[in-house]
């Protein structure tokens, strides 16, 4: 609740900067519109497993983890390079506990044109391990990954060909960006 209160703060403060894509520091990003890169994201078909099986759920239920939507929202911001506030938007669509103040709030956050400018990563492949050890969620929300062994399901990309074009995971789409380094130390 103290995040809640604070982000309503920030916004009564700030007015409608929050909604503008600079934020309330005035830090732009670097944006590369790309339709079909949010289109798969929204789809949960991005081909990263925890952020697919997130939006999913969010799709499916109208309710995402504080976890996942941190991860979420750092995969568009950051590796996606999309405008932060299309995220936000999309939130604000879909979630059942929608709150202006918090989603938009946390989306600065996240973009970096919040209170803090740190521009902040969430390692997805990190998060993944650390919160869906087991895979379970994933598989939960992602079936097609059902026959993927335990260590690799995080990161279907990186296993064997024979693995990722066994027919089990066929209907799983490849990944639509290059995985950025920082994630490959934590195959």
């Amino acid at each position: 609740m103290v995040w809640r209160d604070f982000f309503k703060y920030i916004a009564l403060k700030n007015d409608n900067k929050i909604f503008h894509s600079h934020g309330i520091n005035g830090h732009q990003n670097l944006v590369n519109p790309n339709p079909e890169f949010v289109n798969a994201w929204i789809k949960g078909k991005t081909g990263v497993p925890f952020i697919d099986a997130n939006m999913r759920e969010l799709a499916a239920t109208g309710f995402m983890s504080n976890r996942g939507r941190q991860n979420v929202a750092s995969f568009f911001v950051k590796e996606l390079q999309q405008d932060w506030r299309v995220g936000a938007e999309y939130f604000e669509s879909m979630l059942l506990d929608y709150d202006v103040c918090s989603n938009y709030g946390n989306w600065m956050y996240i973009a970096g044109v919040g209170n803090d400018n740190r521009g902040r990563y969430f390692n997805v492949i990190l998060q993944a391990k650390k919160y869906d050890s087991q895979g379970e969620y994933v598989r939960l929300w992602i079936p097609e990954l059902n026959n993927v062994v335990k260590k690799e399901v995080h990161h279907p990309w990186a296993s064997p060909k024979t693995l990722f074009n066994h027919l089990d995971v066929v209907d799983y789409p490849k990944l639509i960006i290059l995985p950025p380094d920082y994630w490959k130390k934590h195959y």
